[in-house]
């Protein structure tokens, strides 16, 4: 069915809210999490739609544009068009962790990762290889308490990330996991990988994800008293910015008989790699008009 996979990475630029719904807690507004691991991630069908709004949203309103039928044949008929149907030709998987930033007593934050997160990234990579296309260069796994660095360590070999103090070392596959991540993010991350990169055991990193959020109370003023409305209090719950999630974009044929240009899984390939039509910036999530869900996106 799909023939091509492309990985790609989201840097978030900002705090992102790719919210699960309200829930009873101290939290009404939680973001989506992995029921079995409880890491932060972003739905498949969140992306889908947040990457379609953002192409559809870019172009004229003209209802004739060329530019809207090959939407339509690449992720499928609107819902509005009751008359029409169009299965979509694309389809994303769930946009996994792959780096999470913390607080850090020196060097102002550090990336942390986990040998779960890296073997997860290297038997998915190893999956898709020959959908790929091309050789995927798999992550080296690094020790526990392992850092690239010693620009994070404070005395006595250890750093600290948020309130927690650990002992680390300095390793050689640290770094080449840290130089490896860093060409992967390029030009794109300016925030010296290389010197950030901390490898944890996968119950602290746990931990981490669970934990150290972003929880923000947010309030509604009533317009006619000035203060805050009856119940307009709620506390929501953001990914930072900084944080790395990848993905995989899988491709097929269009369904039925496609247009010039248009019909193959190259096609499909060539228009948002090659015409650049998949954005190198969206937003996801809500709070877009607070400046929230603004993504970077890096073939891999």
């Amino acid at each position: 069915m799909y023939s091509i996979v492309r990985p790609f990475l989201m840097h978030a630029i900002t705090s992102v809210h790719a919210g699960s719904g309200s829930e009873i807690g101290f939290v009404d507004l939680p973001i989506q999490r992995e029921k079995h691991t409880g890491f932060p991630k972003i739905e498949s069908s969140s992306l889908k739609g947040a990457l379609r709004y953002h192409m559809t949203e870019s172009l004229p309103e003209d209802g004739k544009n060329p530019e809207r039928k090959k939407l339509e044949l690449i992720f499928g008929a609107d819902k509005g068009q009751e008359s029409v149907t169009q299965a979509s030709a694309i389809a994303l998987s769930d946009a996994r962790v792959l780096l999470f930033p913390v607080k850090s007593l020196r060097g102002v934050f550090a990336w942390i990762t986990c040998p779960f997160v890296i073997e997860r990234w290297n038997q998915e990579m190893s999956v898709h290889q020959q959908s790929i296309g091309k050789e995927v260069q798999l992550l080296p796994m690094p020790a526990p308490n392992t850092v690239s660095s010693d620009r994070l360590m404070a005395v006595n070999g250890r750093i600290v990330l948020e309130e927690y103090a650990f002992s680390v070392t300095v390793s050689s596959e640290a770094k080449q996991l840290a130089e490896q991540l860093a060409a992967l993010l390029g030009e794109h991350c300016r925030l010296r990988l290389v010197d950030r990169l901390v490898v944890l055991s996968d119950d602290d990193f746990t931990d981490f994800v669970k934990l150290s959020t972003e929880i923000n109370a947010r309030i509604r003023i009533s317009t006619e008293t000035g203060t805050v409305d009856n119940g307009a209090l709620w506390y929501e719950e953001n990914v930072p910015p900084e944080t790395v999630f990848y993905s995989f974009l899988y491709i097929g044929d269009v369904r039925g008989d496609g247009i010039d240009g248009l019909a193959k899984a190259a096609d499909i390939e060539r228009y948002f790699l090659n015409e650049n039509k998949f954005p190198s910036v969206f937003q996801l999530g809500g709070n877009s008009t607070l400046g929230r869900g603004m993504m970077r996106t890096i073939w891999v």
